[in-house]
């Protein structure tokens, strides 16, 4: 029988997801309309960003393996390895990647996300 005093599993994989949905949403809208260029020029955008992908590899650090599992679709070694990547990225190259990743793949973990939030309310 689960402790009453612990939360719901089930409740907390989906409030982790909501807060990683949230994060991904969150560096979409500080990007949008802007240009590789614009980026580039923007401390506090790429701030916000690095921010922002670091709160979601911790929040996927905090899921169980079991529960990464059941979205496959996810490349759970990448998002675990975020706040890594993010601190060891500094002036010069990191902006490409960075916009690659905002660009190509959040989108994708975005919808990968939402899909499994609308599925479960």
């Amino acid at each position: 029988m689960r402790n009453p005093d612990l939360p719901n599993p089930h409740l907390l994989f989906q409030v982790h997801l909501g807060q990683m949905q949230q994060a991904a949403q969150r560096i979409l809208d500080y990007t949008a309309g802007m240009e590789f260029a614009e980026f580039a020029a923007d401390g506090r955008t790429q701030d916000a960003v690095r921010y922002n992908l670091q709160q979601i590899g911790v929040i996927a650090a905090t899921l169980r393996k079991s529960e990464r599992e059941a979205l496959a679709e996810l490349d759970w070694r990448s998002i675990l390895d975020l706040p890594d990547l993010v601190g060891r990225l500094h002036f010069g190259i990191q902006d490409e990647i960075l916009w690659d990743l905002i660009q190509r793949t959040l989108p994708y973990w975005l919808v990968i996300l939402e899909e499994n939030l609308q599925e479960t309310t």
